[in-house]
């Protein structure tokens, strides 16, 4: 009883949010392809990007250790996750951004080496990241849907009251956008631990097979 429960929980979360699910996929997906096929053309405006990515590694501002890893991957979570607030505009430009520049990244290396190195965390952590964006979408829907009604709000009625209902006729779906973000925070802490502590010794073992 309690398993159905949970998939009835899941599920229902899923098939409410199927659509901002699918579409915070495609946007990300299609920008990594994008990144990685167009690496020669994004090269003037990226290079310095990764350049300066690896001067934090290099230089101990971005550790590999559980913490320093979930942090910087929850900011990037929380920004496309907060970009909802524009009406799901700045939701989309994290989206590609953040796309285009893992897919021109791993077009600087060896994609097998990549897709070794990455694919352990990898998958939670873009997994994290579309769902956050799907959050994000969620929440630029509801920020839609106040604006509406507060645009039809009527002076003849308490404008106190019509607020909290337009708050009360929203809060299931700000609930969904928040467990969204629940759920891509916590694969972000599992994509965070998997590369700072089971990495390299999954390269190595890989390595070795090979």
């Amino acid at each position: 009883m309690a398993k159905e429960r949970y998939e009835g929980l899941l599920g229902g979360l899923y098939h409410r949010n199927e659509t901002f699910l699918i579409l915070s996929a495609v946007i990300f997906l299609v920008s990594l392809f994008v990144g990685y096929a167009f690496a020669g053309l994004l090269d003037p405006i990226l290079k310095s990007v990764l350049g300066n990515f690896k001067r934090r590694l290099v230089q101990g501002e971005l550790q590999l250790t559980t913490l320093s890893l979930f942090a910087n991957n929850l900011k990037v979570a929380l920004m496309i996750y907060g970009g909802g607030i524009f009406l799901g505009v700045v939701t989309a430009y994290y989206l590609i951004s953040n796309g285009i520049f893992i897919g021109y990244t791993a077009a600087q290396f060896d994609i097998g080496d990549f897709i070794i190195y990455t694919l352990p965390h990898g998958v939670f952590e873009i997994i994290g990241i579309i769902i956050a964006g799907a959050a994000g979408f969620r929440l630029a829907h509801v920020i839609l849907n106040f604006l509406r009604g507060v645009l039809k709000l009527q002076s003849d009625f308490s404008v106190t009251n019509q607020l909290k209902y337009l708050f009360e006729a929203n809060q299931d779906e700000l609930k969904d956008s928040l467990t969204l973000l629940g759920i891509a925070i916590i694969l972000i802490i599992i994509a965070a631990f998997i590369e700072a502590n089971l990495t390299l010794a999954w390269v190595q073992y890989m390595k070795g097979v090979v």
